[in-house]
């Protein structure tokens, strides 16, 4: 049997395990955790490779009292255990480590205030799973190890505290009484000093415990208070001033107000509940620890609520000592309760069973809620994000400065070793360099922000020159407005690498294509085609206008109008163009077709491709409907795309398959994957060669009833594949095929000629009934194909989806049924048609 020391040892030994076992949760996978650990690594890794001489010479840097100064001695802390043992373990286990060391710590402070090991062991149970700490001690970040220093140095002041004259009776420090606090043993102010003076040099959050050293001080001025509340009321306004003051030039004071619910997130619900019922219990207590501890928490979770950092986890310490005492009188009051000692049900007394439920909720909860934090809410980067960093790695020089928003510049710097502007200018420069002022931060925040939503982008690319921008790093977050709308067709930027999650463009000073040309106003036959598609001219292309983009790939692509590089939509627009202005003798048709062209093959990117959808990846889909518009025209430039297209056409087939996007089989897990159906379908439509194995595959998951999907939209865009396949190949089994699909499409139709689904979840497009009417066509459903083209006629292109995309493939498409000529005439009499209603 264990005595009574061995268990308390056996149950610390238990707490520290947990500790630490929780705090390896975020490094499971084997990857820096949380964005910060990323920038510090890297830290650690410039001075492994060039040595601390490239750490700032600046002392106030150095001490963290400038506001973008980082103290060093944990990056050099780590670079030296890196050096020794030549491990990447170092970066997972230096943090757990740290952590675990200050919950024992903790154990040895909540003993030295309570003299009981119980509220001890409770208390540094209930520190070690806070869930603010326990993020920061996960993780490769300064601050692991000044949470162990904070609570190394709040020992010894509290050893010191118990040595002086009249402790603990709060009553003997009224007025003279006051100055008995400075009569302590000297050894632990020593000590004490020492390692804060570690402190200042490791990380800023010694301003923190400094701020707590001076409510501590206010504390043993209370009884003076009582004798003299006007004089000492005045000092402790002045204090307050003070503090403040001394906030706001020490750091950056983080005004980033919080919700009431982010308390019991981070600072553990059992902790915040039991805590303030210890404060409650302790409120009238004469020890003046008790008291400072009590302040010291409401302090910290009143200006918490305005700056998170003062909350997390600063305010938790005081909390989760008065939460250790709060359990032991909630343990000890279930232990002598009568109540509870027999509370009978049917026969069986369920009050042990009553009593254990509760110690166990009290007891789990903070581990559960604590692991499930360090689970859940560090940041670790993407597939996606991961593929941009190796193109980046490997396709950029290492001096390139990249252009990102801050959350993104984290990953990005500490996994490509990369400089960017926003961290840049603070981190680096402030570890080592001189550190920017507030002002000159906040100049260069400015700038970043303007660039990303600035609708003008003369001012974005001043901006950009004026920060040394080489590269444009962009999440799917920022694609939808300023820079993200006119990256895809300003020749300033060149796409480099797109994921649908990550971007990645240079940015090009000079680029060789100019563009000032207005829009082309042209009078006579054809000129209402050609002004209607001149409202969507940008300057350098055409884009769709307005915008809306959908979170399903499929849905965006099939209805979105928010990317703006439409690239299939100018290929058609180049190809119509030449045609016209090769027949009408009209050069400034001919002209705009022939730069199109070579804004094309200037934003096609290097393997290929031509991205789409909003955020843009690289559809094998969008680079074939590109493409399909040039292949019979007699163009070197237009072949050049062609072949190019083809080629990562090609490489994206694989027998009967064909990839959505490089790597990417299907987007959906169950389910019907339309995106992948209309891949297939279109591109061996567009580009059938060797293709019936895809073509054959695709009909043999055709439904008994002709359909693919329950959606009329989604049933066209298949079938409209299998037509221009048919076009090409005259396939029999293609042809029948067909043919139930359109029975299927003519049963989904309204008499009135629009399809059922139609202004539900999705408002169709023009497109949508071009296709069809195409398909009819081709089925020899002439009926079903006039009522179609009635209803085209009669609704119009205004209130399309994609205006632009629609009334381009109106034409196709009826060229295709009709011949070129009646075609255009027909555009002409669906845009007069319009006007007239």
């Amino acid at each position: 049997m264990l005595n009574e020391v061995q268990k308390r040892r056996l149950y610390l030994l238990i707490i520290a395990t947990v500790a630490f076992t929780v705090r390896l949760i975020p490094s499971r996978t084997y990857s820096l955790a949380g964005n910060d650990a990323y920038v510090h690594h890297d830290l650690v890794m410039r001075i492994v490779s060039d040595g601390p001489g490239i750490i700032a010479r600046d002392i106030p840097s150095l001490m963290g009292l400038k506001a973008y100064g980082y103290p060093p001695l944990y990056h050099m802390l780590g670079a030296a255990l890196y050096m020794l043992f030549r491990t990447e373990l170092v970066f997972f286990l230096l943090g757990p480590v740290l952590g675990t060391l200050a919950v024992l710590v903790m154990y040895r402070v909540a003993t030295e205030i309570f003299s009981n090991e119980d509220t001890a062991l409770l208390s540094a149970f209930l520190f070690s799973m806070v869930p603010s700490f326990v993020t920061r001690t996960s993780i490769f970040i300064p601050e692991s190890l000044g949470l162990l220093l904070t609570t190394g140095i709040l020992y010894m002041t509290i050893r010191y505290i118990k040595t002086v004259p009249g402790y603990p009776d709060i009553d003997k420090f009224e007025l003279g009484g006051f100055l008995n606090i400075f009569r302590g043993e000297s050894r632990y102010i020593v000590w004490g000093l020492m390692l804060f003076g570690i402190y200042i040099f490791t990380h800023r959050g010694w301003i923190f415990f400094a701020i707590a050293i001076m409510i501590l001080l206010a504390t043993f001025l209370i009884p003076s208070f009582r004798k003299r509340p006007l004089e000492f009321g005045l000092l402790f306004i002045l204090g307050g001033l003070g503090i403040l003051e001394f906030i706001m030039f020490a750091a950056r004071f983080q005004s980033v107000p919080v919700t009431i619910l982010g308390f019991p997130k981070w600072m553990g619900a059992v902790q915040l509940v039991l805590g303030l019922y210890g404060a409650y219990l302790l409120v009238r207590s004469r020890n003046p620890i008790h008291k400072f501890l009590i302040i010291w928490a409401a302090v910290f979770m009143i200006i918490g609520t305005y700056s998170f950092r003062f909350r997390d986890p600063y305010a938790a310490i005081p909390l989760s000592l008065l939460a250790g005492y709060a359990f032991t009188e909630v343990k000890l009051k279930l232990d002598n309760s009568e109540r509870l000692k027999y509370y009978p049900l049917f026969r069986w007394n369920i009050g042990p069973l009553i009593m254990n439920v509760v110690l166990v909720f009290l007891i789990l909860t903070p581990v559960i809620q604590g692991a499930a934090i360090g689970y859940a809410s560090v940041v670790t980067p993407t597939v996606q994000q991961n593929a941009a960093f190796e193109w980046i790695n490997q396709n950029t020089p290492s001096d390139a400065v990249f252009l990102s928003t801050l959350e993104d510049s984290y990953l990005l710097i500490g996994n490509t070793h990369r400089r960017d502007v926003l961290l840049g200018n603070t981190v680096y420069k402030g570890f080592m360099g001189d550190a920017p002022s507030l002002g000159e931060n906040n100049a260069v925040k400015n700038d970043v922000s303007t660039i990303f939503e600035s609708p003008l982008p003369s001012e974005a690319c001043y901006l950009i020159e004026k920060n040394n921008v080489s590269y444009v790093y962009m999440s799917k977050t920022v694609h939808r407005k300023g820079l993200g709308l006119y990256i895809p067709f300003n020749p300033h930027f060149k796409t480099c690498f797109v994921s649908g999650d990550v971007s990645v463009y240079k940015y090009i000073k000079n680029p060789e294509i100019q563009s000032n040309s207005s829009e082309i106003v042209l009078d006579g036959e054809h000129s209402e085609i050609v002004n209607f598609i001149e409202k969507f001219w940008n300057g350098y292309s055409y884009s769709e206008a307005g915008g809306m983009s959908y979170s399903d790939p499929a849905e965006d692509l099939e209805f979105g109008s928010l990317f703006k590089g439409s690239y299939d939509s100018n290929a058609m627009i180049a190809t119509l163009y030449i045609e016209l202005g090769n027949i009408k003798g009209e050069e400034k048709l001919s002209s705009r077709g022939e730069y199109l062209l070579k804004w094309l093959s200037y934003k096609q990117m290097d393997n290929g491709s031509f991205p789409g959808g909003m955020p843009p990846s690289e559809y094998t889909l969008s680079t074939i409907q590109t493409i399909y518009p040039l292949m019979n025209l007699k163009s070197a430039e237009g072949q050049k795309i062609v072949n190019k297209g083809l080629k990562f056409v090609d490489s994206q087939v694989n027998g009967d398959e064909i990839n959505i996007s490089p790597g990417t089989k299907s987007s959906v897990l169950i389910g019907t994957d339309y995106l992948k159906l209309k891949t297939e379908s279109q591109v061996a439509g567009m580009y059938p060669a060797g293709k019936r194995e895809v073509i054959y595959s695709l009909i043999n998951k055709q439904g008994y009833d002709g359909s693919w999907s329950s959606r009329a939209y989604e049933n066209i865009g298949i079938l409209k594949g299998l037509a221009l396949y048919y076009i090409s190949t005259n396939d029999s089994k293609t042809a029948a095929s067909m043919k139930k699909g359109a029975e299927w499409l003519k049963d989904h139709q309204n008499p009135d000629g629009s399809f059922q689904g139609d202004g539900g979840e999705n408002t169709y497009c023009l497109s949508h009934y071009s296709d069809a009417a195409l398909i009819y066509s081709l089925t020899g459903d002439t009926d079903s194909m006039k009522k179609t083209i009635e209803y085209m006629m009669k609704r119009g292109v205004k209130n399309d989806p994609t205006p632009l995309h629609s009334f381009l493939t109106f034409i196709w498409d009826l060229k295709l049924v009709y011949g070129s000529d009646r075609a255009l005439d027909m555009a002409t009499e669906l845009l007069n048609a319009e006007k007239k209603s």
